[in-house]
């Protein structure tokens, strides 16, 4: 692996890891808010129950009615029921959901992992494909300097092998930036999306950058033969 991979699949991996750390964070932190809230509302509403039938109770006792005194008793006993009841509910509740927020996490974390050994697997075929391309100019290289030692006129493919050259070096800047991706979203395919936008572009430059050799070649084939038949 090349410095440039290895500074790709560190920056990679920082920026996902922030990320992961940063949505579980925020999960926890909602999930929190929203079960403490629930919590304090369900005990408010319970203790307004409470003091309405302890009111009711004390009214009927100084009425002296015993008879609705105890009937107002069981119905607080029946309310502070059903309130515990209401409590252990929205208490499961929060459970599920809470549940659910750690999967649907695990599952944004594991897509964007995914998406991480993509970047970093794109960028070291096509740095592979770059350093191949760089090898076959030096060669073309080579035999230009031949033919041009003989008297061969080898302007033509000189200024192929220059584009080339400007290809390549637009392709390694766009591989550059996959260390810059943005793969935070809890959308697999738009982190996909980003991945095949910066690909796309790095292959385009490299295939460009196959043409210009392809015609650098065969100009310098014909000055070869030239060359030779004089």
């Amino acid at each position: 692996m090349s410095a440039q991979d290895a500074t790709i699949d560190s920056s990679a991996g920082v920026n996902t890891r922030a990320a992961q750390v940063e949505i579980r964070a925020k999960a926890q932190t909602d999930l929190k808010m929203g079960r403490d809230a629930r919590k304090a509302e369900l005990e408010t509403q319970r203790e307004k129950l409470k003091a309405e039938a302890q009111t009711r109770r004390e009214a009927a006792q100084k009425m002296g009615d015993e008879a609705k005194a105890r009937r107002e008793a069981m119905k607080v006993e029946r309310e502070e029921k059903r309130a515990e009841m209401d409590a252990k509910r929205e208490a499961k509740r929060v459970e599920i959901e809470a549940k659910r927020e750690e999967m649907k996490t695990k599952r944004v974390e594991f897509q964007q992992s995914v998406a991480k050994r993509k970047v970093e697997n794109t960028a070291r075929v096509i740095s592979a494909t770059i350093d191949r391309l760089e090898k076959i100019i030096v060669r073309v290289e080579s035999r230009i300097a031949k033919v041009k030692s003989n008297g061969g006129d080898t302007a033509e493919s000189e200024r192929y092998v220059a584009l080339a050259k400007d290809d390549l070096a637009k392709a390694e800047a766009v591989v550059a930036t996959f260390a810059s991706l943005d793969l935070t979203s809890e959308k697999a395919k738009e982190n996909f999306e980003r991945i095949r936008t910066a690909a796309g572009e790095a292959r385009e430059y490299i295939r460009s950058a196959h043409e210009n050799l392809m015609l650098a070649v065969r100009n310098l084939s014909s000055k070869e033969i030239n060359v030779e038949s004089n």
